[in-house]
């Protein structure tokens, strides 16, 4: 295993640390500054009251430099700690040194029962998150501060997992409507099947309102407007990314990914898909998007020509550690990428998690079947012999590199969580 490793005694007054690989820095503040680490990589910071343990990992962060930086909660006037940097380059090695940077598998949210259906009710509202009811969620994010947003399709509104587990609703009224354009209150206007969301670092929602053919903009203050509309419709929308300075947005739409820039009318981007799934932008500014009945992941050019780059257009074919554009996806439906450049995928058909590494060789991250696999809570993730997640729509990170992952038919929420697994 391509690994680095380093135990420390620091003190929260600041330290510093020499040799090839190390905490270089720790400040009053709790920020840990790691140097040397590998380019493409994980680094965990682990914490203990002695040198002789036991050990906690308190922190993991994605490693794209030499230096890694990570801010700790102090609180204690002293105490020991070490870092372990694992590569994540291509290839089995770097696969199992990823598994190892993940934990626990939880249910964040969802209490299961039939889907296609309103099921949400008044008394959800600031219960337990695992008590209600979903409606066929489509897709999951995370704001910096760590509250998580729900697209709660067919209960047409979109939830809030607060901080002690409980949800609210922050958007739609939880029956079908088309409401106000203007800035209203986001609970008074009514959606019909938001299925495709947006979530900037500070709390803005951005909601695909398909069957009303919209974008609308929650602020943070819980007013909502909308941002624009879509000439002709959105059909069978998903794929939603809009950026930071709200000045260009893609959506999917069927066969179509669309394009819409302030102050300019919604352009058909590029077209002649399948039916599109969800979408993302990656750091060169590329769109990725995925197509769920061509059973493929695709990366498109400034201009809208695509690449393949994960998913051979079968239902059948290759599989954990092959080439990623040699091995069926049925109906990948969910796409993230990673700050290395490597990306997750998930399928609804087949109900499967994957990761492509930066070489482009799959690894099956979760296995999953259509008939309601809902197992492994509490245990380590990975386990790939076991069926655990069950028509999965779609994946994202958090901003602490928790993976996120939308159980469809069967209404759950469930998260990875990105520290090690600790017996």
């Amino acid at each position: 295993m391509k690994a680095a490793f380093v135990v420390l005694l620091v003190s929260c007054a600041g330290m510093q640390a020499a040799g090839p690989f190390g905490i270089s820095s720790f400040s009053l503040s709790g920020k840990l500054t790691v140097s040397n680490a590998f380019l493409n990589g994980v680094c965990t910071v682990a914490a203990a009251e002695s040198a002789a343990g036991p050990w906690q990992p308190v922190r993991n962060v994605f490693t794209t430099s030499t230096v890694a930086e990570a801010t700790l909660v102090v609180t204690g006037a002293s105490g020991f700690y070490r870092a372990l940097a694992r590569d994540l380059d291509g290839g089995r090695e770097g696969f199992t040194n990823l598994t190892r940077a993940y934990g626990l598998l939880i249910t964040i949210a969802g209490a299961g029962g039939p889907q296609d259906v309103n099921n949400w009710r008044p008394e959800y509202e600031r219960g337990p998150a695992t008590s209600a009811v979903l409606s066929g969620p489509h897709i999951t994010m995370a704001d910096r501060a760590g509250y998580i947003y729900i697209a709660d399709k067919d209960a047409h509104g979109i939830r809030k997992i607060l901080h002690d587990g409980t949800i609210i609703t922050v958007a739609g009224t939880s029956v079908v409507g088309n409401g106000p354009d203007e800035l209203t209150p986001g609970t008074e206007v009514a959606l019909s099947g938001p299925n495709g969301l947006w979530v900037r670092g500070d709390g803005t929602l951005y909601i695909l309102d398909t069957d009303n053919g919209k974008v609308r903009r929650l602020d943070t203050n819980g007013m909502m407007q909308t941002l624009f509309t879509v000439p002709g419709g959105i059909l069978v929308g998903r794929g939603l990314w809009v950026s930071d300075d709200e000045t260009l947005a893609y959506l999917s739409s069927l066969n179509v990914v669309k394009r819409w820039k302030a102050d300019e009318v919604v352009t058909d981007f590029s077209r002649n898909f399948a039916q599109l799934g969800n979408l993302v932008v990656d750091s060169a500014g590329n769109v990725v998007v995925t197509d769920r009945s061509a059973h493929q992941v695709y990366r498109l050019d400034a201009e809208g020509n695509r690449t393949v780059i994960a998913g051979n257009g079968l239902t059948f074919g290759g599989g954990d550690g092959a080439l990623a554009t040699e091995t069926a996806l049925e109906e990948v439906r969910g796409v993230w990428m990673l700050p290395s450049g490597a990306f997750v995928v998930c399928t609804h058909r087949s109900s499967r998690v994957w990761y492509v590494d930066t070489e482009g060789y799959i690894h099956l991250f979760l296995n999953g079947n259509r008939n309601g696999a809902h197992a492994g809570d509490g245990t380590w993730f990975y386990n790939p012999l076991e069926a655990r997640v069950s028509e999965c729509r779609a994946v994202t990170m958090d901003y602490e590199g928790n993976l996120l992952i939308t159980e469809n038919d069967i209404g759950f929420v469930r998260k990875v969580q990105f520290l090690p697994f600790v017996p």
